[in-house]
């Protein structure tokens, strides 16, 4: 499946890629996602479908992955993939029991019945799967899934094979609660979860880790430049992680050639 549209007016080019600094990048995680289908085709992003769809694999993305900015900084304008509007059903988005390089407290998929996200897929090709699987710390970050059959609907046309997606490795953090926090920024339709701002997030992230010393941007500087600082916050989160009793699903075990981000 492919179909040609109109290439994206400048003028709105500084909102899909905006010049944040290190700390404005932590902070604005999972960034702006546009409603519609986009493509990067021949070095420029293009509103619309542009590639053929019928052999690519299909991944939900549940936070920065929805966002043109990150995936051009995953990929480049000059790769060639593909997003298409999608909803998450009987599941929410929540902060999960991790940070990333960039100094953002991720999310990941929590069941929740009864709950409709507004989300995205992104159509990969095999080499950038595994492009994908590095940037997303493959079996230390997250995992590879598949999602149980019904749970995803594309928006703009009707699919009924197999849709993938990333899963948090130790789980959701609880937020001292025991019970997850879900993105603000990410519209849902019959949550009952709480929401948080990525800012806030990291604010009670850092309460929790009792770092009292440095403001905000000093402790986010320490995170993304000090890997084994940042690792050492990893483990101490696993303690903390709560898991999912019936998640909606399977792990697909794969092996990523090549260095993991994480």
């Amino acid at each position: 499946m492919s179909y040609f549209t109109e290439k994206q007016d400048s003028s709105s080019l500084d909102e899909i890629f905006p010049d944040f600094s290190p700390f404005e990048r932590a902070i604005s995680y999972p960034y702006f996602a546009p409603g519609y289908s986009f493509s990067f085709y021949k070095g420029s992003f293009v509103k619309g479908i542009c590639h053929n769809l019928d052999n690519r694999i299909p991944i939900l993305s549940v936070g920065s992955n929805r966002s043109p900015y990150q995936l051009k900084r995953k990929f480049s304008l000059n790769a060639d993939i593909c997003v298409t509007p999608a909803i998450l059903y009987d599941s929410d988005i929540v902060y999960s029991a991790s940070i990333s390089a960039y100094g953002s407290m991720p999310s990941t998929q929590w069941p929740c019945e009864g709950v409709s996200v507004n989300l995205n897929v992104l159509w990969l090709q095999e080499n950038q799967l595994n492009k994908m699987h590095l940037t997303e710390g493959l079996g230390i970050a997250y995992d590879f899934v598949k999602l149980k059959s019904g749970t995803v609907k594309i928006q703009d046309f009707e699919f009924k094979n197999d849709i993938y997606g990333y899963v948090s490795v130790p789980g959701v953090f609880p937020f001292g609660l025991k019970t997850p926090k879900r993105l603000s920024s990410i519209h849902a339709q019959n949550t009952s979860l709480t929401n948080l701002s990525e800012k806030n997030a990291l604010i009670s992230l850092k309460d929790f880790l009792n770092i009292k010393d440095m403001d905000l941007n000093l402790w986010l500087e320490k995170v993304i430049k000090n890997k084994e600082y940042r690792l050492s916050i990893h483990e101490i989160l696993k303690e903390q992680a709560i898991k999912p009793k019936k998640p909606n699903w399977q792990i697909v075990k794969v092996n990523a050639k090549g260095d993991l981000i994480v």
